[in-house]
């Protein structure tokens, strides 16, 4: 009995170190939890005077999907979701969505461009004004599964436009490291379960 005993336990041992191996590597390739960027740092968002530009800010910093923009402002201001067209002519008449609670946060829940213009009348003829460029996290890229086999069918001038809202629909989203983290783990489970039927089996034989 101790030959087939010690077999199976060591059985059971490479179940364990195997399961939690490949939990332990599918939850590494998870993205990070996204960023906070404050608007105008501790000035908030407001007319930018000679030492501030809401361009520059944009340029020197990177935003993925899932990281947030904080907008602290006072009252009469406000801040305005915009299309590329509303933010170049500073059209504050049909803004995508509006807010004016002082203390706004925008997710930014996809890849491509992000256009805000303040709402004060004459403020973003001054420079109140904010575009910034959102990318996939490199995290999620390295999750996706590879290309299809089959051709693209997208055709020249479809993908998203500077300021257009809109981005491209094969771009991993979050969540998908996690369904994939959740699946590794129900395998490992049902390994062990195996392992353990198994033993349970061997100590009744050698009964």
């Amino acid at each position: 009995m101790a030959p087939a005993l010690l077999a199976a336990l060591s059985f059971v041992l490479l179940a364990v170190v195997y399961s939690s191996g490949g939990v332990a590597a599918s939850a590494s390739t998870a993205p990070p939890l996204g960023l906070v960027f404050h608007v105008g740092g501790p000035r908030g968002w407001r007319v930018p005077d000679a030492n501030t530009s809401y361009g520059w800010w944009a340029m020197n910093n990177r935003f993925h999907v899932g990281d947030s923009l904080y907008f602290k402002y006072g009252g009469g201001d406000s801040v305005l979701v915009v299309d590329r067209e509303s933010f170049d002519g500073c059209n504050a008449t049909e803004p995508l969505a509006r807010f004016a609670d002082g203390a706004t946060t925008v997710r930014l829940d996809r890849p491509g461009f992000f256009s805000f213009i303040s709402g004060a009348p004459g403020h973003c003829e001054e420079g109140q004004k904010l575009i910034v460029r959102v990318m996939v996290h490199p995290a999620e890229i390295a999750a996706a599964p590879g290309p299809a086999l089959a051709p693209a069918t997208s055709q020249p001038g479809h993908g998203g436009a500077p300021g257009s809202g809109s981005g491209s629909g094969s771009s991993a989203r979050p969540g998908q490291s996690g369904a994939s983290s959740g699946a590794t783990a129900v395998a490992a489970g049902a390994s062990l379960a195996a392992a353990m039927a198994g033993l349970v089996l061997l100590l009744e034989c050698s009964v």
